[in-house]
């Protein structure tokens, strides 16, 4: 198993900030690594560990070349840790947390320290949490547990007041778009039609232009179109909006009825301003129901989402040539 490490352009103040605490010796012993998915988050954890575990100090990263470089770039260093959901279960259990304070007991075997990712924090369980407080609380010297999470507003106020955090931020669109250039061909019209979707996360906005995503970005669009126009067949629409994620199709609907209501304001008439109003709620009710833990029918749900926008459309026409 080989290990990322990379580091991102847009992670570079918050890894200087990281080498100085570690320079000075002022590593807080418990991290949260917070940001959106698509940022690099796991990477730049990785990239924490490897530093404070090599063995050399000559520079601000891992050197890769010692003994204790090697054992953690092939996943078997024995000061190590990383505690991820079992296989088959989407939590972190309290047994996993309290293997691992049993191990943090031991002295390191090969580095001076003592380190630990557990990745996605938010996943552990109740139980899990109050475990891991306790090791907070009494921590080991030279042991640094890493925290990496999209979605820190999960986190026990009790953990996070015990951690640092370091925050991860979407980068401004132009070195998104220079770093995916290098990546694959972009360009700007492209990367405003996934952006908005990716969270501005380079990471995220490639994985969906290798999918394919901008191309059924237009495709929606153009559908979108025809369903204010009422020209739409929905049955058949539907059969294709089921090719793609649903919450993908209306994250991308809210985007593009926002930057109409905000962007347009002038221009609308009181008639259609209520008619894309009421598109926006049907969108946000379409989106809570994806989201929800039921199990919905998503053919019917589009179907619905698609006549009621459809019947509106009409009757906003008509009320116009009365």
């Amino acid at each position: 198993m080989t290990i990322n490490i990379a580091l991102y352009p847009w992670q570079a103040q918050q890894w200087q900030r990281f080498c100085e605490q570690q320079k000075q010796q002022r590593l807080a012993h418990a991290i949260i690594v917070s940001g959106v998915a698509g940022l690099g988050k796991a990477s730049f954890a990785n990239a924490m560990v490897a530093s404070v575990l090599c063995e050399s100090a000559e520079s601000d990263s891992a050197c890769g070349k010692c003994h204790s470089c090697n054992l953690f770039f092939s996943g078997n260093h024995p000061d190590h840790t990383a505690i991820v959901p079992e296989q088959g279960s989407s939590s972190i259990k309290i047994e996993q947390i309290r293997s691992l304070k049993d191990k943090q007991e031991l002295t390191p075997t090969v580095a001076n320290w003592k380190t630990v990712i557990i990745n996605p924090a938010d996943k552990m369980t109740i139980s899990a949490f109050n475990s891991l407080l306790k090791l907070l609380e009494e921590p080991q010297n030279n042991t640094l547990i890493i925290l990496v999470t999209a979605q820190s507003d999960r986190l026990p106020i009790t953990i996070i007041s015990r951690c640092q955090t370091v925050k991860l931020s979407s980068p401004e669109p132009q070195l998104t778009l220079e770093w995916l250039e290098q990546q694959q061909q972009i360009d700007s019209a492209t990367l405003a039609l996934i952006l908005p979707l990716s969270n501005g996360a380079p990471l995220a906005a490639l994985t969906m232009l290798q999918n394919g995503l901008a191309e059924q970005i237009q495709s929606l669009n153009s559908d979108f179109e025809s369903l204010l126009s009422g020209d739409a067949n929905p049955i058949e629409m539907t059969k294709k909006w089921l090719q793609y994620d649903p919450l993908m199709i209306f994250h991308h609907l809210q985007h593009l009825i926002k930057h109409t209501l905000c962007c347009s304001q002038d221009e609308l008439t009181n008639n259609n301003s209520k008619r894309y109003w009421y598109i926006y709620d049907c969108i946000i009710s379409a989106i809570k129901l994806t989201s929800s833990s039921n199990n919905i029918n998503k053919t019917l749900l589009i179907e619905q989402f698609m006549v009621a926008i459809m019947d509106k459309s009409l009757s906003s026409t008509l009320a116009v040539k009365s």
